[in-house]
């Protein structure tokens, strides 16, 4: 069997290093996969005050964020697979719907009793399909029969036929239904098809049983147990064969699992095996080598990041490109206090936030916060001086920086002169990061450690870099 490559999205299946699960928040590109198996999962926090909306979960301000440029990276990445001739299938779970803050707020009352109300919105977990429903039904059940255009399917629900149920009935217009409701005939599986090849196979979703997985004796880690093992490699032979039918010019029906026993065996048929099965081996010791290669360069890339995030991923960005200028930088939590980032070195100590605005100059909102942090972090017995507060903006982060005007606006520059805050632009000091990796110039290190020590109430203007 030639050697595939599966994702797995939104949820997991028994495997052992079978199925490759990507997380929901992973921003991975589905056109490494040769195959895709996608659930439509939305992964989130809710508000700490305000939980819940007209009965459904309201998210925080993040995590709307978050949350909203996932959904839609799904859609995007769903679309472009599709065209470029990936094969999808797709598990039906119950569609969820969450309220999410669009960032617009309304306000009313003057002075004390102003108000403030976040404007939230509605978001389903189908939006991140690239396709629309003509009508949607959330309804539960197990009785189902196929169509005629459905008949290749027989062989692979045997397998999951008892861990299956559907979980919504669905109308899609000019695609022809699959398998249906046993009475009524609701469409519950129908299928996509692209001139590239691409094929988007609807089914109903699989729920395994909670005895599949074990618990270790620590308490913390899971392994699956055998009989998962055994239907995921059942499962995984019915999915290559269903795409390799899918991809067929003839509508062949996909070979019961039963066939590969031995007893129907040809004798020819093990010496291309034995053939195959060493030329896959040099492939995963090639693939393996290429996914240690990749980690090296996402660690080495990190910095990259300082051009375009938001969130921890700027966070950590900004932690590396501190350690590579000579600080001793990392995360602050001890459970009482938590800082985005606390940074050292000779030249002085200093707490920093980091910040990212897609299509904004960065504002005065994180000043308040950096300055209880400053205070936090000096009641803390151990500490005798104020550190030196620093706010890392990344505005218009979704910009080209060259075309990027204004950084901060005139309240946030305003307010750094009044507290002494010094801003920092993560985009200039990219230029500066990328410098150092390439050069290792520990003198001209020594002189950006320097502006941060120097700076005070103001943008840092970093030196000129070294022809």
């Amino acid at each position: 069997m030639a050697q595939k490559t599966i994702f797995t999205v939104g949820f997991q299946l028994p495997t052992k290093d079978i199925f490759q699960y990507k997380d929901f928040h992973s921003n991975a590109s589905l056109l490494d996969a040769d195959i895709i198996l996608f659930e439509p999962n939305l992964v989130y926090q809710t508000d700490y005050i305000n939980g819940t909306f007209q009965g459904k979960p309201s998210l925080s301000e993040s995590s709307s964020t978050q949350c909203l440029e996932s959904v839609f990276h799904w859609r995007e990445e769903l679309k472009v697979a599709f065209e470029n001739g990936k094969t999808i299938f797709i598990f039906m779970n119950a569609f969820e719907e969450i309220y999410y803050k669009t960032g617009k707020k309304e306000y009313s009352g003057t002075g004390r009793n102003t108000r403030t109300t976040n404007i939230v919105d509605l978001l389903s977990s189908y939006s991140m399909f690239p396709f629309d429903f003509k009508n949607k039904k959330l309804s539960i059940g197990k009785n189902i029969k196929f169509t005629l255009e459905g008949s290749f399917l027989k062989s692979y629900w045997e397998i999951v036929q008892q861990f299956c149920e559907y979980q919504v009935y669905f109308e899609i217009e000019k695609v022809k239904p699959l398998i249906i409701t046993k009475i009524g005939d609701k469409t519950v599986s129908t299928m996509l098809k692209h001139k590239s090849g691409g094929v988007m196979l609807l089914l109903p979703a699989i729920n395994l049983p909670k005895d599949f997985i074990t618990t270790n004796d620590d308490g913390k880690t899971h392994n699956w147990t055998k009989k998962a093992i055994e239907l995921g490699k059942s499962l995984l032979n019915q999915i290559i064969a269903i795409d390799k039918s899918l991809k067929s010019s003839i509508a062949n029906t996909p070979p019961p699992d039963w066939v590969h026993e031995t007893q129907f065996q040809l004798s020819i048929e093990q010496k291309y095996l034995d053939e195959i099965v060493k030329l896959e081996d040099k492939i995963v010791n090639i693939q393996l080598q290429i996914e240690k290669k990749q980690v090296e360069l996402e660690k080495n890339s990190l910095s990259k990041k300082l051009l375009y995030e938001n969130g921890k991923p700027l966070e950590y960005a900004i932690i590396d490109a501190l350690q590579i200028i000579g600080f001793k930088a990392e995360n602050y939590d001890d459970g009482k206090s938590e800082f985005d980032i606390i940074f050292e070195s000779e030249e002085g100590r200093f707490i920093g936030e980091a910040e990212g605005k897609d299509n904004s100059a960065i504002a005065i909102t994180k000043f308040r916060q950096l300055e209880s942090n400053i205070l936090d972090d000096f009641e803390r017995d151990e500490i005798n001086e104020h550190a030196k507060g620093v706010l890392f903006g990344n505005p218009f982060r979704l910009m080209h920086p060259n075309e990027r005007k204004e950084f901060f606006t005139q309240k946030a520059i305003d307010s750094a002169k009044r507290s002494g805050i010094v801003l920092v632009n993560t985009h200039e000091f990219f230029e500066v990061v990328k410098y150092l990796k390439n050069t290792n110039d520990t003198q001209y290190a020594r002189i950006i450690r320097e502006c941060f020590k120097s700076s005070k109430g103001e943008i840092i203007k970093f030196p000129k870099i070294p022809i």
